[in-house]
């Protein structure tokens, strides 16, 4: 019987600790896997983390440094080139895997025609802090309305449950089929921010069946601290890429054979998204909050005038 094999593509910047921490973790795990580590020129101790890793026979290390700072889409697509494991899993440098990660992907149904499988998650502060045992909210609830039998046959087309759409686009609480990724053409555009918007549409839009580990515990710790300096938190021009972001995954949308289901999950998220960018990222009272939070609401308007028209066959 054939022993899947995993590539786990890990783009990182200046984040040597968290780096050791995922090192630390495969240096225990049994399963044939392959570390594909994009360093994104970082100017910590990166480079000596990688170099002084010691890991078992099983656990193959691939190394790649961009020659200049590309961010993280550019990244996680340098290492998917590079991957060839049977299945993909994006993972940030500052979150990790759950103890018993591999105990329940084990029984993901990869072989019974999932293209990827979703799971959920832990949410903490910091790598100290003990995981919540929470989700988002919206996630959360999402997991809680799963339709069907559950363990272990809970596969989905995209007509069976739409609004799993409508979850948070993280790039790291899916499994993939790495012959999935390349056949779909699943890849992350060139932004700083929201670069994980398309690639978790276009999953599920154009997987033939997905999984949904809803029988699971939360299988990867997100460290989130809301008062930090990660990408979550910032606020400045870099937002507004979010709006081409959109623009495209709407035309993609009108293209696609269930844009009639699709388009109400559209609403809903990027609805929720803009209340997200504009009362949370630009909650700020200061100056640059409020002159942020006018730019923001002003690209939300235009963006939805565009298709209101867009939807009356009008054009731009």
């Amino acid at each position: 019987m054939h022993r899947r094999s995993y590539s786990f593509i890990i783009p990182t910047f200046d984040d040597a600790a968290g780096l050791g921490r995922h090192l630390e973790y495969f240096s225990n795990v049994a399963e044939q896997v392959e570390l594909v580590i994009i360093d994104d020129c970082s100017g910590d101790r990166t480079p000596e983390v990688v170099e002084n890793a010691r890991l078992p026979p099983n656990i193959t290390l691939k190394y790649r440094r961009n020659p200049v700072n590309l961010g993280p889409g550019p990244s996680r697509n340098e290492g998917l080139k590079q991957a060839t494991g049977d299945f993909v899993m994006f993972l940030d440098a500052d979150d990790l895997l759950a103890d018993c990660f591999f105990d329940f992907i084990r029984l993901a149904p990869m072989e019974n025609g999932a293209d990827f499988a979703l799971f959920a998650y832990h949410l903490a502060a910091s790598p100290e802090s003990r995981p919540s045992y929470e989700m988002r909210k919206t996630d959360a609830a999402l997991f809680a309305a799963l339709p069907g039998p559950g363990f272990p046959t809970q596969l989905f087309t995209l007509t069976d449950f739409p609004q799993l759409l409508r979850m948070t686009n993280y790039p790291w609480n899916k499994l993939y089929r790495r012959d999935f990724l390349l056949s779909a053409g699943i890849t992350f555009p060139d932004f700083r921010l929201h670069e994980d918007i398309l690639p978790h549409w276009h999953s599920f839009m154009r997987a033939r069946r997905f999984a949904v580990l809803g029988w699971a515990p939360p299988l990867i710790h997100h460290f989130e601290d809301e008062n930090g300096n990660r990408a979550t938190n910032h606020v400045g021009p870099d937002r507004l890429e979010l709006f081409p972001i959109l623009e495209q995954l709407h035309h993609d949308i009108g293209a696609h054979p269930a844009r009639d289901i699709l388009l109400p999950q559209f609403n809903a998220f990027h609805d929720a998204v803009f209340d997200w960018l504009v009362n949370v990222v630009a909650r700020k009272p200061d100056a640059m909050g409020r002159n942020w939070r006018e730019a923001y609401l002003e690209r939300i308007t235009a963006f939805r005038r565009g298709i209101d028209r867009a939807g009356r066959g009008e054009s731009p």
